[in-house]
């Protein structure tokens, strides 16, 4: 069978399914009851129809900032849709007209695109859910039934194996938990991704052609509900790479050093060497390895200024971004932000030209704000890429298989910078020293550990 590529490229497979999805028992019931009253006039696929409403469903759980930002609009990529019905338009339209989804149209004014959301006739918390078969969709040349993944097509095996083994969340204790969320669509989030896991309905990406990283049910599970999640019974501990992104662009500047003579960074090599920019290159790593980064660049930005800790601020990627207001707990949060922002943004438009907090930075590391711009001269996701992939090859290619090398026994779970584990075996271990020290010796530099 042919690929399919979507908008942004990437090569689409036959969709992997398996036997049962959830969904919330309200959809179901108004699906069926619109089929009862209102017989679709095309050839209508039972399956076909519970799928399509499980992209909008998985959409908002996986998206952490789908349904607080955008209303719980979902906007789906069409190409994707055509290649596994192209009869889908038929099938959204079904559900339009007959209120189990509203649509917001296209808008090249507020460059948006399409986009769905659930219609709920009361803000009602969805508290029931109902396993439906799709396993019919196998009879269609797109889809593939399986019993479980592998990790195989992702190469993570050795982590993938895991979620079937013995991966469990306290459901009753973790609801209680999603209930104190105050906003209603980001509550129903939350009781959707605790159904996920409480029904072992696990899913696993990993996309070499964007940021590298392996998504799974674990990756946008709030942080509330991850205390709840269980292994055999056994809490889980987490130990992740303290300010992550910095880290990994410290591990990206020294490989540069060590390959600066190839042609890939020859533009860098005068920058690189310039006494300015070591200087503050000298400053930010020794923040970035040894002290608190985030609250000694936020003495610096803040400086002499005055700074309201809520903002508006844009939201959301590509066509699909709206202004949302902001409030930040405290300046270190608010400089976290605008470093992660600034790793990502193009330095080259509008938004960047024009922010007073850029201009402070521009001004007090200009030889580091310089290199950051030849970096994202060409493609402004170039850098934000590197690091990304230089995070995802680290943990999930190098440290984690090692782990499972050293210690089979040892149930392993990742979420980005993250690496999970239960009590005994973090204790057993002694894993915060051994990961600290298996990253050393990978990357040349130390990082700092929070557990």
């Amino acid at each position: 069978m042919n690929n399919t590529k979507t908008k942004q490229g990437v090569e689409k497979r036959p969709a992997k399914i398996t036997k049962f999805i959830s969904l919330p028992k309200f959809i179901i019931s108004k699906l069926e009851n619109s089929i009862s009253n209102n017989k679709p006039s095309f050839r209508f696929n039972n399956s076909l129809a519970y799928f399509f409403l499980h992209l909008i469903a998985i959409r908002r759980f996986s998206d952490p900032d789908c349904d607080e930002c955008f209303r719980g609009f979902v906007s789906l990529d069409s190409k994707l849709l055509e290649h596994y019905s192209y009869n889908y338009r038929k099938y959204f339209r079904y559900f339009t007209d007959n209120g189990i989804l509203e649509k917001r149209i296209y808008s090249k004014d507020k460059n948006r695109a399409n986009s769905f959301r659930f219609i709920y006739d009361l803000e009602i918390d969805c508290k029931e859910f109902v396993k439906m078969d799709i396993s019919s969709l196998q009879k269609l040349k797109n889809f593939k039934l399986i019993e479980k993944f592998t990790g195989k097509d992702e190469k993570c095996s050795h982590l993938v194996k895991w979620f079937y083994e013995g991966l469990e969340i306290d459901s009753q204790q973790a609801i209680l938990e999603a209930q104190k969320e105050p906003n209603f669509l980001k509550r129903q989030s939350y009781l959707f991704g605790v159904e996920k896991l409480k029904n072992k309905e696990f899913w696993f990406t990993r996309n070499k052609v964007s940021d590298n990283r392996l998504h799974t049910p674990l990756t946008n599970l709030s942080k509330k509900l991850r205390n709840y999640l269980r292994f055999k019974g056994d809490k889980l501990v987490n130990f992740d790479v303290r300010c992550s992104q910095p880290y990994f662009l410290i591990v990206l500047i020294e490989s540069i050093y060590n390959t600066v003579g190839t042609l890939m960074f020859e533009n860098l090599k005068y920058l690189l060497y310039s006494s300015g920019f070591r200087k503050e290159y000298s400053k930010i790593k020794y923040w970035i390895l040894n002290s608190d980064f985030y609250t000694e660049m936020s003495k610096i930005l803040f400086e002499g200024r005055e700074m309201s800790l809520t903002r508006n601020e844009w939201v959301g990627k590509g066509r699909n971004k709206e202004k949302k207001t902001v409030t930040y707990e405290n300046e270190r949060e608010l400089t976290k932000k605008l470093i992660l922002r600034l790793f990502y943004i193009d330095t080259n438009g509008y938004l960047y030209r024009n922010d007073s907090d850029f201009k402070v930075f521009d001004k007090k590391f200009p030889c580091f704000s310089d290199f950051l711009k030849e970096l994202k001269k060409n493609n402004y996701k170039y850098l934000s890429k590197l690091m990304q992939n230089k995070e995802a090859h680290c943990i999930l290619d190098v440290i984690t298989k090692r782990l499972n090398q050293l210690y089979p026994k040892m149930p392993l779970f990742t979420i980005h910078d993250s690496i999970m584990t239960t009590e005994y075996w973090a204790e057993r271990t002694s894993l915060k020293k051994l990961i600290q020290s298996m990253m050393l010796e990978e990357n040349r530099v130390k990082p700092q550990i929070n557990n």
